[in-house]
């Protein structure tokens, strides 16, 4: 027998002792994943105390975790529907904060699988994850009391939800109702996440939606105040169905504005607004008269230049609206933005595919 033969049987007896072992630890991990999953069906099947929630739930995570090593798309969506169920509508649902807890803990870490594995952005797992969201919403709103940390805790997985869709979706900016489903919970959560709500509301092409959010704005405010932030807020839902080229909802929310505020003459702010000596320009006349300009011809380039000098002050006043304008002038007047604005614009893009109110993470 010849030293190579010798070799060749010793990497043969290896290569089936390699074999052996790779099949025993496949036949361990599916063993230990069916009894998991054994035992948290077991548990789902009976009423839940906290202890056995807290179980129910550390064995759904072990789960999840394991169909993102091997790649088993429909688990995720499967895991998350069997607990969220049981902890929103189950017996002891209703008012229960350490169920809601629980389960928009889950929804965070479904979210962020179902982009890591890829599951497919079709019209049935959005559905799925949109059920998902009523059943939270509905346990949020049987609360005694309302949860600001629930309530960002929405916002965070329906971010991450709503990149899933864009990336794995055929829908540029991500799937509308899921923009839809976003915006809802950024107004909800108020203050300086309105203007991203706006956004979102305009992405899921919602004009109406967006005014009558708008004329409750502020309710408890004072008048001017109200009127001063709705105006913004419209001009931000204006730019970005423009930004989006979606004249029409453009149009659309424009009108439903202006018909839900007779207090104001309009024809009036429209003459003021070219007047020298009238300092306050009017946001809804600005946006009449952007949409109007991009419903011309291309050659109207200069006429929109010589608009955003005559809104230049409110303009800088809110910046946030500048990389808008900027990718306006870009799409429809091929109008080159700076080099300081071109990244800015281009991040505020991509923000558009459920990156927005990035800073929800962390409060």
């Amino acid at each position: 027998q010849t030293p190579s033969s010798t070799m060749s049987a010793a990497a043969a007896r290896r290569r089936k002792q390699l074999l052996q072992k790779q099949k025993q630890q496949q036949e361990q991990s599916t063993n230990g994943t069916d009894a998991v999953a054994t035992r948290l069906k077991q548990l789902l099947s009976e009423e839940l105390s906290e202890t056995t929630a807290y179980e129910a739930l550390q064995l759904a995570q072990s789960l999840l975790r394991k169909a993102v090593q091997t790649d088993h798309k429909d688990a995720v969506l499967e895991v998350t529907h069997n607990l969220c169920s049981k902890l929103l509508t189950g017996e002891k649902s209703d008012n229960n904060v350490y169920f809601i807890g629980m389960a928009s803990q889950i929804l965070v870490e479904a979210a962020a699988a179902m982009l890591e594995v890829r599951v497919p952005a079709n019209f049935e797992n959005i559905q799925k994850f949109v059920e998902l969201d009523a059943f939270f919403t509905t346990a949020l709103g049987k609360l005694n009391e309302r949860d600001a940390i629930q309530e960002k805790q929405r916002v965070k997985y329906l971010q991450k939800a709503l990149k899933w869709s864009d990336l794995m979706g055929s829908v540029r900016y991500g799937d509308l109702k899921m923009n839809s489903l976003l915006a809802d919970a950024l107004w909800v959560v108020g203050g300086e996440f309105r203007g991203d709500s706006v956004n979102h509301a305009a992405l899921a092409e919602e004009p109406s939606a967006i005014v009558q959010r708008l004329m409750a704005c502020g309710d408890d405010e004072k008048e001017e105040v109200k009127q001063s932030e709705r105006d913004v807020l419209l001009t931000r839902a204006v730019l970005v169905f423009c930004a989006v080229e979606n004249l029409r909802d453009a149009n659309a929310v424009l009108k439903a504005y202006m018909e839900a505020d007779p207090s104001r003459d309009f024809d009036k702010l429209a003459t003021d607004f070219l007047s020298k000596e009238v300092k306050v320009k009017s946001h809804v006349i600005f946006c009449t008269s952007v949409v109007g300009i991009l419903e011309c011809e291309q050659k109207a380039g200069a006429l929109y230049t010589w608009l955003l000098g005559k809104f230049q002050g409110y303009l800088q006043r809110n910046p946030e609206l500048l990389p808008y304008t900027t990718k306006i002038g870009k799409i429809y007047f091929n109008i080159q933005p700076p080099p300081s604005m071109l990244s800015q614009m281009e991040n505020m893009m991509a923000m558009m595919g459920g990156m927005g109110a990035a800073g929800m993470g962390a409060m």
